[in-house]
């Protein structure tokens, strides 16, 4: 199904953040890209380019988010859907040469100080990603606030683990971390049982 105008745009938008941030793109570069007609822009997006990257950012965690539930939902257990997500990442990685990344967190690290809206929908999305862990771990009986500060945890170094994997054009550190994170979340779910004395 063809995009409308305003979903290429976004789209466009969220793409070519990911690989350069916030910054570094343009609002005309934006516009010739997305190949849409001059000034529905503006007409989409009355607030201009802060306006635009929130929905840029809220459909990227969408994608993002899709691709993290289905893998959730197919692979039996939090921890096998880790490695095999690990194994997505990597692998997608390692396709844009390490150019291409979260356009989260490049865009959280350039506006979260400086634009609320923008902020506060980089914030939505690691929040769904957490609780798409979250729930997927208290499916397996994971008490509730344990769950939810694993989920955090987890967002977490999987998000660093891509920028370690960017900086060093290599997809080593995805593997690693998250198969660190793996076993973590497979202790936590199993915890060994203590000795009898």
């Amino acid at each position: 199904m063809a995009l409308s105008v305003r979903e290429r745009i976004v789209d466009k938008t969220m793409r070519l953040f990911s690989r350069r941030g916030y910054a570094a793109v343009g609002l005309n570069e934006i516009v010739e890209k997305s190949k849409a007609p001059k000034g529905s822009l503006y007409h989409y997006f009355p607030g201009g380019k802060e306006e635009l990257a929130a929905a840029a950012m809220e459909h990227g965690a969408g994608i993002f988010l899709d691709t993290l539930a289905e893998t959730l939902a197919s692979e039996g257990g939090t921890a096998k859907a880790i490695r095999h997500f690990a194994g997505r990442l990597a692998g997608w990685m390692e396709g844009s040469r390490f150019r291409d990344g979260s356009p989260l967190t490049a865009v959280t690290v350039e506006m979260a100080g400086e634009a609320e809206a923008v902020r506060r929908a980089c914030a939505d999305g690691y929040a769904a990603w957490e609780a798409a862990f979250a729930v997927a771990l208290e499916g397996e009986g994971l008490g509730g606030e344990r769950a939810r500060d694993l989920a955090t945890w987890i967002v977490a170094s999987m998000d660093g683990a891509t920028v370690l994997a960017r900086a060093k054009a290599d997809a080593a550190p995805i593997r690693v971390v998250m198969t660190q994170v793996a076993e973590a979340v497979e202790t936590a779910l199993n915890p060994p049982r203590s000795r009898a004395r």
